[in-house]
């Protein structure tokens, strides 16, 4: 299993924009990607304007082909308005298993 977890401070005026377009393309993750484990978001509680995005994948493949996907490639330029600076975005392997070479930012 490959899971990243991405930090992400979202400007404040954007952050209905960015929970809708984060709900879209969780919603589309879920229901069309078998090889994607877990796929969630979260909000910061004492953090408003901190958000975390939770991405588990079967394999490398699997992430390389959620990367791929439509909702994606028009997400993340729309994401990229929409925070501040760039995401902070954290890699972790089940022992054995490859972890995936090319980032997203």
């Amino acid at each position: 299993m490959i899971t990243f977890i991405a930090k992400l401070t979202v400007k404040p005026e954007n952050s209905t924009a960015f929970e809708a377009l984060m709900s879209h393309v969780t919603e589309l993750t879920l229901a069309r990607e078998p090889g994607v484990a877990y796929y969630a978001w979260s909000k910061g509680v004492d953090e408003p304007d901190t958000y975390l995005v939770v991405e588990v994948y079967e394999d490398v493949a699997a992430q390389a082909a959620h990367m791929q996907t439509a909702w994606v490639k028009e997400s993340l330029p729309k994401s990229a308005a929409l925070i501040e600076g760039k995401p902070e975005i954290r890699q972790y392997v089940t022992p054995g298993a490859e972890p995936v070479r090319q980032r997203m930012f």
